[in-house]
């Protein structure tokens, strides 16, 4: 953790970019990142270019690659692009921006509560998400692209997932993150109470205090880890008979 919290700008960039022809270019491994179209890229390059001129700190910057990024469950299903961004004047300075199609609420058909009105799907996941966060990414908002809605963001290089494979069999740093993971979930709960008519922190508080809930989770979460495992041995015996060639 703390090695993510001293790493730079250009480390991050430099990490997800190749040299072409003298010029930056954004690193296509096909694992992370994927070639899109040239008619796609050169619409989603102007409607960035326009997007960042909007924008009042960052309007010196300019598209120069982009590409289709995978990172996470949550980008499953959905359209989900990177960007490389050139600063125009001064010294030569590179960004990266991600914009990830936003889609309605899995849980809205289960909700017998009456949930707020949002302009679209991105400014929902976009007022929540800066409620949440103690410090939201400086260069942060929405978009509607080909008639879809867009959360757009500049990646961070301090943003980082941890790597559960160093802490296998160290149980008591397992603990440890869960804990903390844990804390940073429950406060920003607490940071967003009473918006909305969410529930205020007072309830927050004595629902936390409650232990009633907890077995049933506990019980949830086994099942599923056992569906997850099951789900992921068929998607592999899928793969190796080679149906997703013939699909």
């Amino acid at each position: 953790m703390l090695k993510v919290s001293e790493r730079k700008q250009k480390e991050l960039v430099k990490e997800r970019t190749i040299k072409k022809n003298g010029q930056l270019a954004l690193l296509v491994d096909r694992k992370r990142l994927f070639k899109i179209d040239a008619t796609l890229a050169s619409s989603l390059s102007v409607f960035i270019d326009n997007w960042m001129a909007a924008s009042l700190h960052h309007h010196r910057y300019r598209v120069i690659d982009t590409g289709f990024r995978i990172a996470g469950t949550g980008s499953l299903g959905v359209k989900r692009y990177l960007f490389l961004l050139e600063r125009t004047n001064g010294n030569r300075k590179y960004l990266l921006l991600d914009m990830k199609q936003t889609l309605p609420s899995s849980l809205q058909s289960h909700l017998s509560i009456q949930q707020p009105v949002w302009p679209s799907a991105a400014e929902r996941v976009l007022a929540i998400e800066e409620r949440m966060q103690n410090i939201s990414p400086a260069l942060l908002g929405t978009g509607i692209f080909d008639h879809e809605s867009y959360v757009i963001k500049e990646m961070q290089p301090t943003a980082d997932k941890i790597n559960f494979d160093t802490l296998e069999n160290r149980y008591n740093d397992m603990e440890d993150v869960l804990e903390y993971m844990a804390l940073l979930t429950a406060s920003a709960q607490l940071r967003s109470s009473g918006r909305q008519g969410a529930a205020v922190a007072d309830e927050l508080i004595a629902f936390g205090r409650d232990g009633s809930w907890i077995p049933s989770i506990i019980n949830y979460a086994g099942q599923y880890a056992h569906q997850v495992k099951a789900d992921y041995d068929n998607y592999l015996a899928a793969y190796r008979s080679g149906y997703f060639e013939n699909g």
